[in-house]
């Protein structure tokens, strides 16, 4: 082939514009920004700029873009039509014109922007954007007016590399970039901040690699080793479990420096605890292959120290043995080593704080301040100091009652109040007056009743008036009664229960009583009464319980010197097939004992409020001078009467043997008794009942009365009237103790 000097420089020539067109198509593209026009009550050219100028700043900050500036069309010069932008554009040799308008309502900006394709000669999806501020706006249309342009680099997925323990996912969620977002460089920097701020990574790099979809963003981490071992050193007063238990570090965990400081400062608080104030505990970390680390605890306890004095400065109404007295943090005493006291626990010294507040301020000190304890140590003990702002002492003024009127009078209002003219003012009176006004409201159906505190306080008289403002809405009835979680107990048992109906109107009181007889039932271990807001100034209950077992079966066995041997067991189920009767079957045996008894309970006869028992007994037992063989049954009905009141009344038959008298040793009254009587008896009974619990009472007040007859005409050939008393009371005592007393008195005619 033969070529010339033309020939080649005609080669050369398209060479040159071969790269001339790549380097332009991968090159930045060029955008020319026009001004904005303006709709705007007043300083149109202030915000023309302002947009125009957010707009060139924010396409400046982007590698893939060369801003082209507006030419001849600057700010406040003729805003240009489409014709003349793409013009413009064209002369200038962008790729890609923007212009349109800016609206303002009052302080919102509204901008609509118009892309031309210049190449294409085509316009582009539009752009709107609104908010306030224009620097903000003009980032959120630079990176509309980019995605429309097809010059975003869109994130196909995120990949997380190098991590053993910590799970992509667990990273992935804290970070910005996320598939489908732009590919932003400062979103990614933030990320790699993010990731090295949860703690567990000695590096973070990021890259990034092209696929069909987009781009690919991916983290490269180094994890920091993990505890292999947590190792505890000197450890002799507090237990190791104890101490692993309040760190939140643990085996086959990343190293976290951070943690592990955190978990120092819990175990020094425990050893605080437990009076180990001088304690001193340092870390460690020892290699354990090449990658994992044995953690280490260097536990220096020292000596326990304990509160050798509590101060208070300030107190000038109370002397500080009577505010020591109330505070359950105390000085060391010579028990010390049984009651354990003197030991210093903040969490109690702050409630002792709260404690000492609220008894000044239930004092008539209306201003006072306690301050935060001042706590210092040596190697002898402790000491406490609080500072104490007394203020002035207050009594009560006027007390009024004002806004709407309720059913009990004013006056009986006034004779229920704690907080009287004359006495100290009390925070807590105030707000147990508060509690009773609006329960006499709720109970009278106004479940949104609220009542309002009014305070004046007279400086100078040291007086406080108080009004209590109620207002008590609308009445509300019950619409709907809804129980849930019953898996055994019926509907009905629970129902009946319940001191509250549909259609009722709203009660607090009989709320709370029905909550505590569904607990004395003894069926659930939870119970759990909710109010909700129904149409129509009405409201649902809702009921949840939770079932528990109540079947129980009991067996064992004894030895004494009058019964000998016994073995005895029972059956009891007290929610019988989730109908509420009680099942009972128990028996006993022994050398000179044999018993047995079946019951059955039903507390609601015919779904009245008719209790209902039935028993049935065989019983013998040997006795040194005669043996006594006894069987029978009963069945007795009660009734509620008055409140807590209930009577009942009861009939018996019974067959009683009195046989193998050793007459040498038996008494008359044994001898003149031998053989067999029948008994058929009826009794009536009164029983007045305030305890808290039927089975374990805490509280409260059992108190019975009662006559059995027997004779003519219910058969039998016994005689008798037994007349009988019996109360017994329990007082709630402390460490879950109770105190009961009893007393029973009984007389025999004929």
């Amino acid at each position: 082939m033969i070529f010339n000097f033309k020939t080649i420089r005609l080669f050369i020539a398209v060479l040159l514009l071969l790269f001339a067109a790549e380097a332009r198509a991968d090159g930045p593209k060029k955008i020319c920004v026009l001004p904005f026009e303006v709709y705007a009550l007043s300083g149109s050219a202030e915000l023309q700029a302002s947009v125009y100028n957010s707009l060139l700043t924010e396409f400046g900050r982007e590698k893939k873009v060369e801003v082209k500036t507006a030419g001849g069309f600057e700010p406040g010069s003729p805003v240009p039509n489409r014709q003349e932008a793409e013009a413009a554009g064209k002369a200038l040799g962008a790729d890609y014109v923007v212009f349109g308008s800016v609206m303002q309502f009052g302080e919102t900006l509204n901008i609509d922007a118009q892309i031309i394709d210049v190449a294409g000669e085509k316009i582009l999806p539009a752009v709107s954007v609104q908010g306030k501020e224009a620097a903000a706006l003009a980032a959120a249309l630079k990176r509309e007016i980019l995605d429309r342009a097809g010059l975003l680099d869109k994130i196909a997925r995120v990949e997380i590399a190098g991590n053993r323990k910590i799970g992509a996912d667990a990273v992935r969620q804290k970070l910005k970039s996320k598939p489908g977002n732009p590919l932003d460089e400062e979103d990614i920097s933030d990320d790699i901040k993010t990731i090295f701020k949860m703690g567990y990574f000695l590096d973070v790099s990021a890259d990034v690699a092209t696929e069909a979809a987009g781009k690919v963003l991916t983290f490269n981490v180094v994890e920091k080793g993990l505890i292999s071992e947590i190792r505890l050193v000197g450890n002799k007063k507090v237990d190791k479990d104890d101490i692993l238990e309040a760190m939140s570090v643990k085996v086959r965990q990343s190293v976290n420096p951070e943690n592990i400081k955190q978990d120092l400062q819990k175990i020094k608080a425990l050893y605080d605890t437990k009076g180990y104030y001088n304690a001193e505990i340092t870390d460690r970390l020892e290699k354990d292959g090449e990658k994992d680390f044995v953690l280490i605890l260097d536990i220096k306890e020292n000596d326990r120290v304990y509160i050798r004095s509590i101060t208070f400065e300030g107190n000038e109404s109370f002397t500080t043995k009577e505010l020591v007295g109330m505070m359950a943090t105390n000085e060391r005493t010579l028990l010390g080593f049984i009651t354990d006291t003197g030991i210093l626990q903040s969490q109690q010294l702050k409630q002792d704080v709260q404690r000492l507040t609220a008894f000044y301020f239930n004092n008539g000190f209306v201003n006072a301040q306690i301050g935060e304890p001042v706590i210092t140590h040596d190697d002898k003990g402790i000491y406490i100091k609080i500072v104490v702002r007394e203020g002035k002492r207050f009594k009560i003024g006027k007390v009024e009652i004002s806004g709407d009127y309720l059913e009990k009078t004013r006056a009986d209002l006034y004779a229920s109040l704690k907080t009287k003219t004359g006495s100290h003012y009390s925070r807590e009176a105030i707000m147990k007056d508060m509690e009773m006004i609006t329960t006499t409201a709720n109970d009278e159906g106004y479940a949104n009743a609220d009542v309002n505190p009014q305070v004046t306080t007279h400086e100078k008289e040291q007086l406080v008036d108080l009004n209590f403002l109620l207002k008590k809405g609308e009445l509300v009835h019950i619409a709907r009664i809804g129980i849930s979680g019953n898996t055994t107990t019926r509907d009905k048992v629970i129902r009946r229960s319940l001191f509250i109906v549909e259609g009722d109107l709203y009660s607090s009181t009989k709320l709370k009583k029905s909550y505590e007889n569904l607990n004395q039932l003894r069926y659930f271990e939870e119970v759990d009464i909710q109010t909700d807001k129904a149409p129509d100034n009405q409201m649902d209950i809702n009921i949840r319980v939770k079932e528990k077992n109540t079947g129980m079966f009991m067996i064992g066995a004894g030895y004494s010197a009058v019964d000998q041997a016994v073995i005895m067991a029972q059956i009891v189920q007290q929610n019988f097939l989730g109908y509420g009767q009680t099942m009972s079957l128990k028996a006993s045996l022994g050398s000179k004992t044999n018993n047995y008894e079946l019951s059955f309970t039903e507390p609601f006869l015919f779904d009245l409020p008719l209790w209902f028992k039935a028993d049935v007994w065989k019983y013998k037992k040997e006795y040194d001078s005669y043996t006594l063989d006894t069987m029978g049954a009963g069945v007795t009905l009660g009734h509620p009467l008055f409140w807590k009141i209930v009577g009942y009344v009861g009939y018996k038959y019974s067959i009683d043997n009195i046989q193998d008298i050793n007459y040498a040793t038996a008494s008359y009254y044994i001898k003149v008794q031998e053989g067999e009587r029948k008994t058929s008896a009826v009794t009536f009974t009164m029983s007045y009942d305030t305890t808290n619990d039927v089975m374990f009472p805490s509280k409260g007040l059992k108190s019975t009365a009662s006559v059995q007859y027997a004779g003519m005409p219910l058969g039998g050939n016994t005689k008798f009237v037994k007349y009988n008393a019996s109360t017994i009371g329990f007082v709630p005592l402390f460490w879950d103790m109770v105190f009961s007393l009893k007393g029973q008195i009984g007389y025999l005619q004929n």
